[in-house]
């Protein structure tokens, strides 16, 4: 990958942009993914990643589990990333949300922002999974994530989404595994297990550790 889809940091909230996760929906939703489409462009890459000017767009997918019927999810995807990873600051980290960059590839955005950034997180989903039942269900767009506290976030920002298999946990992490195995471990996990991840010390990347204290995935008070 030599070069990345960017939009400046001066053209959205006055270039402050907030921090944490900011749900969007609706037609608040539709507007914002038009503007984050219609103001971007592809820039090399490496330039990027030292230009806080910048802001990379990552569709960042979280994947859950809900059994027909059911209140609320009873599962989510948890992967650990491994050295085998581009981005080295994030190895050993723990994370609930797949994705990456959007690419040249991708094309150039249309009309349709929406149609644009799912399309980039449908590729990256189908580069890093495997499925072995249906395909998966459309991604619901949430929100968006923004870290500037950390060198990774200041040139990052999320376009949050959320896959709901219709299933339970077991059943789900029977139809889905890693598929780039050579970057990131993990799998379908039940929600009391992952309860008991994020009450330890291990190492959540940042943006992971933002949407589990905003609910996305269940409600869990701040690990120990």
């Amino acid at each position: 990958m030599s070069e990345v889809f960017v939009v400046d940091r001066a053209a959205f909230f006055g270039g402050d942009w907030p921090q944490g996760f900011t749900p969007l929906a609706g037609a608040a939703a539709a507007h914002f993914l038009a503007r984050a489409a219609d103001a971007g462009r592809y820039v090399d890459r490496p330039t990027a990643e030292r230009t806080p000017a910048w802001k990379q767009w990552i569709p960042y997918c979280v994947l859950a589990s809900r059994p027909p019927g059911a209140a609320a999810c009873d599962g989510v995807f948890l992967v650990r990333r491994t050295n085998g990873q581009t981005e080295a600051r994030l190895h050993g980290a723990w994370s609930i949300g797949l994705g990456g960059h959007v690419e040249p590839a991708d094309g150039q955005p249309g009309q349709d922002g929406a149609a644009f950034f799912a399309a980039a997180l449908a590729r990256e989903l189908a580069e890093e999974l495997a499925l072995s039942g249906p395909a998966l269900p459309p991604a619901t767009f949430l929100g968006l994530l923004n870290d500037d506290s950390t060198d990774v976030g200041r040139v990052h920002a999320g376009l949050v989404y959320r896959v709901e298999l219709p299933c339970d946990a077991e059943a789900a992490a029977r139809h889905v595994a890693v598929g780039e195995t050579g970057k990131m471990a993990g799998g379908f996990t039940h929600l009391v297990e992952f309860g008991r991840v994020w009450q330890t010390d291990a190492p959540f990347e940042t943006w992971s550790s933002l949407l589990v204290r905003a609910g996305v995935v269940g409600t869990f008070g701040a690990p120990r």
